[in-house]
């Protein structure tokens, strides 16, 4: 029995010891700025099925990084009318979220440079 909560206190200091890590790297790398992100994520969904879960992902994977400025979360959608509707209120839900067609994403791009 002590063996077994001797694994589960170093396997609990290993998984501490490396978000103690994490928050210090993403600390030391944060950058002053203005509002708008420097570093984007993209996301792709393909059907609306996996649209919603793909896109909170997303979203939680840039609150996680919890850089300053703030991480952006760019959703590149196809033509599909179900996944534009679900897309429209996420968009309006989250901040962080911005809503591009694929032909957009290049001009996007060079406007944030």
């Amino acid at each position: 029995m002590n063996v077994i909560l001797y694994a589960l206190g170093a396997g609990l200091m290993i998984v501490g010891a490396v978000e103690l890590v994490r928050m210090l790297a993403f600390r030391l790398n944060r950058t002053g700025g203005s509002g708008k992100g420097s570093m984007t994520l993209v996301v792709c969904p393909q059907d609306p099925e996996t649209c919603e879960t793909l896109v909170l992902a997303g979203l939680e994977r840039v609150r996680w990084m919890s850089l300053r400025p703030p991480c952006r979360l760019v959703c590149l959608y196809e033509g599909n009318g179900e996944c534009r509707e679900i897309l429209d209120c996420l968009a309006k839900t989250y901040q962080e979220l911005e809503l591009l067609a694929p032909g957009q994403l290049e001009a996007w791009l060079a406007e944030k440079q």
